[in-house]
């Protein structure tokens, strides 16, 4: 069994992150990764790399906006898919915002379309957030 840890980026290993690839048809549901280290550092964002043993095999990201903590962002390397990686990411991350008194609730957005991540969140136990129309689903997690 892989072991699964997920690590704060840092000068040392943030580039790393740059050769994880998504497979064509998800590619429009996240924006990249590089995009995403350059709104972490002006949206006061924290990234961190998921890694199995020693290889980072994916990318997330969170935020805190007065008492929600926001998943900004999740993928795999499209390798290492379907190994219930992303799920063990975010399961560490949960535990870790959960105990966090300014989380009073975690939340996260993904594309309407993009039905892996709607199932991966509702087995987490987060709930739409009211009416999602558009492109975007918000769904919350609330407990403790």
């Amino acid at each position: 069994m892989q072991q699964i840890r997920i690590v704060a980026l840092d000068r040392f290993n943030w580039e790393l992150a740059l050769a994880l690839r998504l497979r064509p048809e998800q590619e429009a549901f996240v924006p990249s990764v590089l995009y995403s280290l350059a709104q972490a550092k002006f949206e006061q964002l924290h990234p961190y790399g998921i890694f199995s043993d020693q290889e980072m095999v994916g990318f997330l990201m969170y935020g805190e906006f007065s008492g929600i903590c926001w998943i900004n962002r999740i993928l795999v390397d499209h390798r290492f898919q379907g190994k219930g990686v992303a799920r063990e990411a975010l399961s560490q991350l949960m535990s870790a915002l959960k105990k966090r008194l300014a989380c009073r609730e975690i939340r996260t957005s993904y594309a309407v379309e993009n039905k892996v991540a709607e199932r991966l969140f509702a087995s987490m136990g987060f709930e739409p957030v009211g009416d999602s129309s558009g492109e975007e689903r918000i769904v919350r997690y609330e407990g403790r």
